[in-house]
């Protein structure tokens, strides 16, 4: 995990990409009971960051098995859980939303 950390902060640190970026863990929450992380950035260039996450994350030689097993990825709005898309889910049978828009 600290590999995977490691490469989400240096997509956050690009010139011009992220303009605020947090991390968080924790356990006990949601399905299955495990331990979870979260990668927060706040961008205007939300198409680009998620090319960038697809192409530096997801097809990573080491990190993307693990990521595409395990992880989800959603884009909101400044309104929140009530407007965002969702960019990839571990389970394939879960339908994600078209990222052309972004």
């Amino acid at each position: 995990m600290a590999g995977i950390a490691a490469a989400f902060e240096a997509l956050a640190a690009l010139p011009g990409l992220t303009a605020r970026f947090q991390t968080y863990s924790g356990a006990g929450e949601g399905e299955g009971e495990g331990e979870y992380f979260n990668y927060s950035f706040d961008t205007e260039r939300a198409g680009a960051l998620w090319r960038a996450i697809r192409s530096e994350l997801y097809a990573h030689a080491r990190f993307g098995p693990h990521l595409r097993r395990a992880s989800m990825a959603m884009c909101s709005s400044q309104a929140g859980w009530s407007d965002y898309l969702l960019l990839f889910h571990f389970d394939p049978a879960v339908r994600v939303d078209d990222a052309s828009s972004l």
